[in-house]
């Protein structure tokens, strides 16, 4: 029971345990996306895969299946952009489920497809290591500025030189959002004093024939225009144009070296495969593998847990069950259930008891009839040496009175001696029984 059968009791709770929430998460993402059938049956085995392969557990997965059914992916587009997520998320150090959110929010707010989610975590795994800023405070940029650059057809890639720009500069979060979205807001409708920076300045976001610049002119534009001016100028016109909120970011990107503008812009527009070359080289120790082995155990777990959980699920209906009748019997009838359960809860610890006592008065029996048995030998032992002594004393007669004498005194003093050394033997043995 304590080598074999408590190990697979635990194994077996244990799986159960994950089997349910897994099962649990799986349900919500099956309650959003809408994904019955074989659908939710491949969602449910690449959430398992995934968990066995990559260092994130099959909950994790599911996890990051919840976003995308929010975002309105499909079961189709789930599986396809999972991989590219957990690239990015294991390259980034971020959680599964916080990186499935920012990707496909910022995909949405770009109008981008699930299947640019690979590209995308390319962009944010290159744009993070190449410049002061991480995947979190990226995502935490795109909730204000990726609605704006989206709409006015920004590419992800120039977006994040931008932000990239203002980490350099200490500007991050929400604040690097902030003032992009200020910049890019008074540049396309440009009012008052930013109308005015703009007709100075010879600044202008959109073509000839009226269609949007890419960001990456604009920005050009912006830090060849700016590069002639004083400091003075430079605030003057950074406020002009982006207003408050906008002007420090505003001036990163227009300060920003040549060489570092470009370096940058280049990086980030050649990021094929960044964010799985990465996430490679973050799982490539032991964290890493220990990690992998959590997931892979997890997956494992799942499958047994589920051969586990229709037989839990018929035992917890059973139970039910009888705790509805239960509550549904009279108040005399439950005192009674409730008297026999006490009593045969009862019977176990009594028998542990007696039995207890019967195996240590056993064990005292035993010790009593071994002592008696050592007495009985010892007797026997004294006898024959003082029978022995006898006879040695008669064949002894012949000699003379004084060696008799020496004899008789020799005897007393032998006896009491020969006594002694029993009486210890006897007792040594028997408290070593006891």
């Amino acid at each position: 029971s304590k080598n074999v059968t408590l190990p697979i009791v635990g194994v077996g709770a244990a799986a159960v345990k994950t089997a349910t929430d897994f099962e649990a998460g799986m349900s919500e993402v099956k309650a959003i996306s809408g994904a019955t059938g074989s659908e939710f049956d491949a969602l449910r085995d690449k959430a398992i895969e995934m968990g066995a392969k990559t260092k994130f557990s099959a909950s994790d997965s599911a996890d990051a299946f919840k976003y995308m059914a929010m975002a309105g992916w499909d079961a189709s587009q789930m599986m396809d952009g999972i991989a590219g997520i957990m690239d990015l998320a294991a390259a980034s150090g971020e959680d599964l489920a916080t990186t499935s959110d920012i990707v496909t929010d910022a995909l949405t707010a770009f109008g981008l497809q699930a299947s640019d989610s690979a590209h995308f975590a390319d962009v944010l795994a290159q744009a993070s290591s190449k410049s002061n800023t991480n995947v979190g405070l990226m995502g935490e940029t795109f909730k204000y500025v990726a609605p704006v650059a989206g709409a006015l057809g920004y590419s992800i890639e120039d977006t994040a030189v931008a932000i990239g720009l203002m980490a350099n500069s200490g500007i991050k979060g929400s604040q690097a959002g902030t003032a992009l979205r200020s910049t890019i807001t008074r540049l396309a409708k440009p009012v008052g004093e930013a109308k005015d920076a703009v007709e100075e300045l010879g600044i202008s976001i959109t073509n000839a024939d009226g269609t949007m610049k890419p960001l990456s002119q604009t920005m050009v534009e912006l830090r060849e225009k700016f590069a002639g001016l004083t400091e003075e100028q430079k605030a003057q016109y950074a406020a002009m144009l982006a207003g408050q909120e906008g002007m420090s970011g505003l001036l990163a990107i227009v300060n920003a070296s040549d060489e570092d503008f470009q370096k940058l812009t280049d990086e980030i527009n050649n990021v094929n495969g960044a964010a799985e070359d990465m996430a490679s080289v973050m799982m490539d120790n032991t964290a890493g593998a220990v990690e992998q082995l959590k997931g892979a155990l997890e997956s494992a777990g799942i499958l047994i847990g589920e051969k586990f959980t229709p037989y839990i699920r018929k035992l917890a209906e059973w139970i039910t069950g009888l705790v509805e009748k239960f509550n549904s019997l009279s108040e005399e009838e439950q005192d009674q259930i409730v008297k026999f359960g006490l009593i045969f809860a009862a019977i176990g610890p009594v028998l542990l008891i007696l039995a207890k006592v019967i195996s240590v008065v056993s064990t005292v029996v035993k010790a009593f009839k071994l002592f008696e048995t050592t007495m009985t030998t010892v007797k026997t032992s004294i006898d024959l040496v003082k029978a022995g002594y006898t006879g040695l004393a008669t064949q002894m007669g012949g000699i003379p009175k004084l060696v008799a004498g020496i004899s008789t005194g020799f005897g007393g003093m032998l006896a009491p001696i020969a006594a002694v050394i029993a009486i210890v033997a006897v007792l040594v043995g028997a408290f070593v029984t006891l």
